[in-house]
């Protein structure tokens, strides 16, 4: 290594320890460096990164609030990290975890402390090397020419350098970038052919996936598992292939296992959440996003969904749990609101989602005047940004309405959306469902159950018990259409034997009035027809 190389790089040193910064000033200065800069945190760094360019950055992986990590992933993020630079990562901590979290946002380099001159020379020397030898084509990237950056990668494979493996590897991910699938999947074979090179057996999963061609790609990443079960890459393109060929719930086990080897990257912390969500599994759901929440606190990718999220989990796994952990849990959903309030309080959406969700967390701890003054100020923000809103959070507005006995309101909001996007089918049968069970998952749930539990009692002859089972479901879920209406028809069976039996027919009316909401396309209107009818009938 040329004296003068050193003299023309520009260096940053980031290290919280006043001490280690100096040490490494002393060195780079012995080696022939001029230009070297520093920051004493992950803010500070980011920041100098924003306004200038450095040809090196040593930044140690413990920082304090914001790690070194989520400083590599918010220059790669916010693009204040050139191609042409090195990003260098330094820890005293080589824990599993941490390592993983670290290498997964592909710094250039990882060494590990205590640093000693001549070993940190040597390594430097080498990488400066290889980044002097590599950066036409790294600077090609970072101009957005990627024709010239597959050039200059073919000629120095022509040429057997030394460097040919990192260029069959970068050209052939420019090749799956720009969509020229024949001739990325012509590189990752080549390769193939004469090594079994991890890089490559992963570019023909994603070749496969980007080509729908999804039992090809299964085999190669689940081969790639049972060999190399740290990497992470393999576990998220297969999780994306069982979402593909709707089998979420090995998705969601898929990603569980990846989390467990990497416990700190929050992508994929949220998009576990997310599919928890879809899987209706909201205690894992709720664990995701508490740790999407906590590792992310720094993180660029950090945003007031996970916060929202991780209330609505906490709040939908509470509702059946006895009174001390139901107000527990709601007061750790609670604090999650607050959180975001004070981190994204400049947003009316954000706001209008907060105060929504702590009007159903009071309701469900009885607390009626926070719920009402919760709702008072969702209903505020609704008038302002209605038209606004994606047909989801419409939708939840609406199951906030009905949870404090605005039905009216809520269907009043239902009838707008639907008037809204008529055309969209799967919408209307969210709607139908919604109209039918405003409860929570664990209400439904526990709905469900009892409702099973009522028809068999039925079926078996034993109707009393059938109407106390049906009634105990309702208490969960009184609208549902199914229920209402076998609680009616166990009635009836009792009804004509009775003396007086002016009581189970205002039962049976308020069963109706209960599912007056049913329209005449809903699967359960003919029989909801009969019943009036019959009804009719016995009151005659």
């Amino acid at each position: 290594m040329f004296f003068r190389e050193y003299n023309q790089t520009r260096f940053l040193i980031i290290d919280s320890n006043i001490k280690l910064r100096m040490i490494m000033d002393e060195y780079l200065k012995s080696y022939g460096a001029w230009f070297i800069d520093f920051a004493a945190d992950g803010v500070e760094a980011v920041e100098k990164c924003q306004k200038g360019i450095f040809d090196v950055v040593i930044c140690d992986y413990n920082l304090g609030a914001k790690n070194g990590q989520q400083v590599l992933e918010e220059l790669r993020h916010r693009k204040f990290l050139k191609h042409t630079s090195l990003f260098i990562m330094m820890s005293a901590d080589t824990t599993k975890e941490m390592v993983l979290g670290a290498i997964e946002y592909q710094p250039d380099a990882y060494i590990s402390k205590p640093i000693t001159r001549d070993p940190l020379k040597q390594r430097l020397d080498n990488l400066l090397l290889d980044a002097e030898a590599l950066y036409d084509i790294k600077y090609a990237i970072d101009c957005d020419d990627i024709d010239e950056a597959i050039y200059l990668c073919e000629q120095k494979i022509r040429k057997r350098s030394k460097y040919s493996s990192w260029c069959n590897k970068t050209k052939s991910s420019l090749l799956l970038q720009t969509k020229q699938y024949d001739e990325a999947k012509a590189v990752y074979n080549d390769v193939l052919r004469t090594r079994p090179l991890l890089w490559a057996k992963i570019g023909l999963a994603k070749v496969a996936i980007e080509e729908k061609q999804y039992s090809v790609a299964e085999p190669i990443l689940q081969d790639i598992l049972k060999n190399n079960p740290l990497c992470l890459t393999a576990y998220d393109l297969l999780a994306d292939i069982y979402e593909h060929t709707q089998r979420k719930k090995a998705a969601q086990e898929t990603l569980l296992e990846a989390v467990g080897h990497s416990p700190r990257a929050i992508q994929r912390h949220v998009r576990l959440g997310e599919l928890c969500i879809e899987n209706q599994d909201y205690e894992i759901a709720a664990e995701a996003f508490r740790n999407a929440t906590e590792h992310g606190e720094q993180s660029v990718y950090q945003n007031a969904n996970n916060y929202l999220n991780f209330a609505r989990c906490l709040h939908e796994t509470s509702t059946t749990l006895e009174r001390t952990l139901r107000f527990s849990r709601s007061e750790e959903a609670l604090g999650a609101i607050q959180s975001v309030k004070k981190r994204f309080d400049d947003e009316d959406k954000v706001n209008f989602q907060s105060s929504m969700i702590k009007a159903r967390i009071h309701t469900a701890c009885e607390q009626d005047n926070e719920a009402s003054q919760a709702l008072d100020e969702a209903q505020q923000f609704y008038l302002m940004i209605a038209s606004e809103l994606s047909p989801d959070i419409a939708m939840e507005y609406a199951q906030t309405l009905f949870t404090l006995n605005k039905d009216s309101e809520a269907e009043l909001v239902l009838t707008q959306l639907s008037a809204l996007h008529g055309n969209d089918e799967v919408l209307k049968k969210k709607i139908e469902a919604l109209r039918d069970e405003p409860v929570s998952w664990q209400d439904r749930t526990k709905a469900a159950e009892l409702n099973k539990i009522g028809i068999q009692h039925f079926e078996s002859g034993d109707h009393q018990k059938a109407i106390e089972v049906f009634q105990d479901a309702l208490a969960y879920s009184p609208r549902h259409p199914a229920l209402n209406l076998n609680l009616i028809q166990v009635l009836m069976k009792l009804i004509p034997s009775e003396q007086d039996s002016s009581d189970h027919l205002q039962l049976c009316q308020q069963c109706l009035d209960r599912v007056s909401h049913i329209k005449s396309d809903h699967k359960q209107y003919k029989r909801y027809q009969f019943l009036i009818k019959k009804l009719e009938k016995l009151t005659a």
